[in-house]
C-alpha cells in the first residue's frame, strides 16, 4: 500500500471534515475570483468612461479680451487673439499623438436672440459629441449629427429664449433648425450655450480659419498627461496648455477605492479559508495520533508523514481551487455587472484558473504546515498508547 493510497482512504473515511475544508477553499477561491475580475472588469469601464468623458487637456490663447464660458476665459471680442485650426496639425505632431484619442476645436463668439444675448459655440459635431458622451441630446438618435444649417441648444438657453425643438431660428442673419434640445447637465457651458457647426460658424465670423480653444481628450487611463502637457507647450508656445486635474484625481480615486476594496475582501476570505484548514488539519492529526505511531513503528519515516499530510491537503486544494474557479468566473460573467450596476462585460480568463488552483495549493500546504510539524514530532511508543 503507498502512501497515496493512505491519504485517499483518510480523506474517504473522514469525509465531513474533507468536505469542510473543500468548501472553504472553494468559498474563498471562488469570492477572490468574483470580485477581482469584477472590479477589473469596473476599473477598465470606469477608466474607459473617464477619459470619454471630458477633456482632459485644455489649449487657450495665451492672450486676449475675455469672454467667459463655463468659467474659462477665452478671447473672441475686439482685439483678442486667436488661435489657427493649424495647431490641429501640430498637436499631432507630438511624441505621445497616439494618446489623443479625440481632439476638438471651438470657436466661441456672442449674439441676440430674441433679444438676449446669448454665446455660440462653433464644434465639429462628429467630435464634440463623441468627447461628451454623457450628453443626452432630445431629438437626435445615436449615431446621428447635425448638419451645417442645424444647432444644437443646451436646456437652459432653450428655456429663457424659448427655443423648443424643430424650430427655426435667426442667428447672425441666417436661420438654422433646432435639431435638438440638451438634457440638463448642470454645467454652464453645456446648459446656456447654443452649438453650430464650426466652419458654419468661422463663416458668419468671417474668420476661416480661427479658433477659441482646443479640448482633447487622453485615449487610455494610463496615458502620462503631464507629459503630454510638456511636449504641447514645446509645440505651442503662443498657447496656454492646462490638464485639467480634478478629472484626473476623481478617476485615480475611484481606480484606487475599487481595487483596494477588492484586495482587502479577498485577503480577509483567504485568511478565513486558511485557518479553516488550519484547524481541520490539527483535529485530523489528533485523532489520528495512534495510527500515525503505528506507521512510526513499522518503519515509516517522518519525511512519509510529511508526504502523507501535504498530499492529503494538495488533494483537496486542487480539487477546490478548479471548483473554485468555474464558480467564481461563472458568476462574475453571470451577476457581476448586474451587481456592480454597470453595463460591464466579465469574459472568461483561463489565466485565472491557474492562478486559482495555485493559491488554493499554496494556501492549503501553508496551513498544514503546523499540523504537520506536530504529527512528525510525536513519539512513535507514547503514540501507540493513545487512544
Amino acid at each position: 500500500m503507498r502512501l497515496t493510497h493512505i491519504s485517499i482512504q483518510n480523506l474517504r473515511r473522514r469525509k465531513s471534515r474533507t468536505l469542510l475544508m473543500m468548501l472553504s477553499i472553494i468559498i474563498g477561491i471562488a469570492s477572490s475570483i468574483f470580485l477581482l475580475t469584477t472590479t477589473k472588469s469596473m476599473e477598465k469601464d470606469v477608466a474607459d468612461k473617464l477619459d470619454q468623458y471630458g477633456s482632459n487637456l485644455l489649449i487657450l490663447p495665451d492672450s486676449g479680451e475675455a469672454l467667459t464660458f463655463g468659467g474659462i476665459t477665452v478671447g473672441v471680442t475686439g482685439k483678442a487673439e486667436e488661435m489657427n485650426m493649424s495647431v490641429i496639425d501640430q498637436m499631432q505632431t507630438i511624441k505621445n499623438k497616439e494618446n489623443l484619442a479625440v481632439i476638438s476645436p471651438k470657436l466661441l463668439a456672442d449674439t441676440e436672440i430674441n433679444g438676449k444675448k446669448v454665446v455660440l459655440v462653433g464644434v465639429d459635431f462628429t467630435k464634440e459629441i463623441r468627447l461628451k458622451k454623457w450628453w443626452k441630446i432630445e431629438g437626435l438618435n445615436f449615431g446621428q449629427f447635425p448638419e451645417k444649417n442645424e444647432i444644437i441648444v443646451g436646456s437652459d438657453a432653450a428655456r429663457i429664449l424659448g427655443i423648443r425643438r424643430d424650430q427655426h431660428v435667426d442667428v447672425k442673419g441666417q436661420s438654422f433648425l433646432v435639431r435638438g434640445i440638451i438634457q440638463p447637465t448642470g454645467s454652464i457651458e453645456n446648459d446656456q450655450a447654443i452649438f453650430i457647426d464650426l466652419k458654419t460658424l468661422q463663416g458668419l465670423e468671417n474668420k476661416p480659419k480661427a479658433i477659441s480653444m482646443v479640448e482633447a481628450a487622453a485615449f487610455c487611463y494610463t496615458c502620462p498627461i503631464d507629459e503630454m502637457t510638456k511636449q504641447l507647450k514645446e509645440k505651442l508656445p503662443g498657447a496656454k496648455v492646462t490638464a485639467l486635474r480634478s478629472t484626473l484625481e476623481s478617476r485615480d480615486q475611484t481606480v484606487k477605492r475599487f481595487s483596494l476594496f477588492s484586495v482587502t475582501i479577498s485577503i480577509i476570505l483567504l485568511l478565513t479559508s486558511a485557518l479553516v484548514i488550519a484547524i481541520s488539519m490539527i483535529s485530523s492529526v489528533r485523532e489520528r495520533t495512534r495510527d500515525i505511531g503505528v506507521l512510526r513503528a513499522i518503519g515509516f519515516r517522518k519525511s512519509h508523514i510529511l508526504a502523507m499530510i501535504f498530499f492529503e491537503a494538495a488533494l483537496v486544494s486542487l480539487t477546490g481551487g478548479l471548483i473554485g474557479y468555474g464558480l467564481g468566473m461563472g458568476s462574475a460573467a453571470a451577476y457581476g455587472p448586474e451587481i456592480a450596476k454597470m453595463a460591464i462585460h466579465i469574459p472568461w480568463q483561463p489565466i485565472m484558473g491557474v492562478y486559482s488552483v495555485l493559491a488554493a495549493l499554496l494556501l492549503s500546504l501553508l496551513a498544514s504546515a503546523y499540523p504537520a510539524w506536530k504529527a512528525i514530532k510525536l513519539d512513535p511508543i507514547e503514540a501507540l498508547r493513545y487512544f
